[in-house]
C-alpha cells in the first residue's frame, strides 16, 4: 500500500488490515491492473462512500445529477442557490 492518507476522510491510515482498496472495474487478474486509480479507504469511510454513491445513482435515476453533482464540481454552488422568496402578502 503506497498511499498512507484516506482520501475520504483525510486521516492517516494506520492500521492496513483496517481498509478497504477500491479501483476501477477491470477484468485482468489484479497483479496486472494498473495502481494509478487505486485509492485506500478506511473500512468506516469506505461504508459512507458506498452509501454517497447510492445517492449519487439515486440523483441520476431521477435526473437531478448534472444540476446537483456535475454543476457544484465545475462552479460556485453559492451561485447556483436561487432562494425562493414567501410569499408575504
Amino acid at each position: 500500500m503506497h498511499q498512507s492518507i484516506c482520501p475520504w476522510c483525510d486521516e492517516n491510515i494506520d492500521n492496513p488490515t483496517d481498509c478497504v482498496r477500491i479501483a476501477p472495474p477491470d477484468r485482468r487478474p489484479p497483479e496486472h491492473r494498473p495502481t494509478v486509480n487505486r485509492w485506500y479507504l478506511h473500512a468506516d469511510c469506505a461504508a459512507e462512500w458506498r452509501e454517497f454513491v447510492g445517492h449519487l445513482r439515486t440523483l441520476a435515476g431521477r435526473g437531478a445529477f448534472r444540476t446537483l453533482v456535475e454543476g457544484p464540481l465545475s462552479g460556485n454552488v453559492n451561485e447556483m442557490l436561487e432562494w425562493e422568496l414567501a410569499d408575504t402578502s
